[in-house]
């Protein structure tokens, strides 16, 4: 299985993700640029979090139209995973691959500390080696990490169990239903505020996050297999 990491201008999470993939857990994984338009040989794509482009208009918004993205699109389209947290949450949604949009937070400053979590959908590629409704701690580190969504949106995600992962305890930002993180309804794109790739190794003081990445790699070998 090999992963696509995507570099965009103001990225500063693509280390953390490339590290948790490849010192941590082995993968064949690569930086691959926003300039790049095919992702032809890869078999998952991660978003990073960071600043891309400044987050100037609104966060993501400008990263959506990078030339990555169109090949980022056809992955997603063609059910290959796709995950993106904190600003590649931002760029999902607004590159359309997932419903609804992150706005300012509701203290209207910048949170950065470790939360609570429940796992509330463990049946996708990515929190199968989770227990349904287990409680974990993830870093997060936003100012626009405030979910959004019509009342219609926020009851279908609900009805077809996209909803991932919520805030549990306290809710750090005004995400209505307290949603931490969503999947898209085929469950192969997941966007979610919080950082697994900063909680992957004991010496950091946290591995809730390592198993995310073994799950999307135990799945995904399965489906590069059949």
């Amino acid at each position: 299985m090999k992963i696509a990491v995507i570099v965009f201008p103001g990225s500063n999470c693509d280390i953390d993700l490339y590290e948790a993939l490849s010192s941590v857990c082995g993968a064949d994984v690569d930086y691959v640029s926003h300039k790049q338009d095919n992702l032809t040989g890869y078999d998952a794509v991660m978003l990073p979090g960071g600043f891309s482009y400044g987050d100037y208009l609104r966060a993501g918004a400008i990263a959506r139209f990078a030339p990555v993205m169109g090949a980022v699109v056809k992955m997603a389209n063609k059910g290959k995973p796709v995950f993106g947290t904190c600003n590649g949450f931002q760029i999902l949604t607004e590159a359309g691959l997932l419903p609804g949009g992150l706005k300012r937070n509701n203290s209207q400053k910048f949170v950065c500390k470790t939360v609570p979590l429940e796992v509330v959908n463990n049946q996708t590629l990515f929190t199968s080696q989770y227990q349904e409704h287990e409680r974990i701690a993830l870093p997060i580190a936003h100012a626009d990490g405030s979910y959004y969504a019509d009342e219609e949106t926020l009851d279908d995600l609900e009805a077809h169990h996209q909803v991932v992962f919520r805030y549990a305890e306290e809710n750090p930002n005004g995400s209505l239903r307290n949603i931490a993180g969503i999947t898209n309804r085929q469950g192969n794109v997941l966007g979610m505020m919080p950082h697994p790739e900063r909680a992957v190794e004991a010496i950091l003081g946290n591995t809730d996050g390592l198993r995310l990445f073994k799950s999307l790699l135990e799945n995904g070998h399965a489906k590069v297999e059949e």
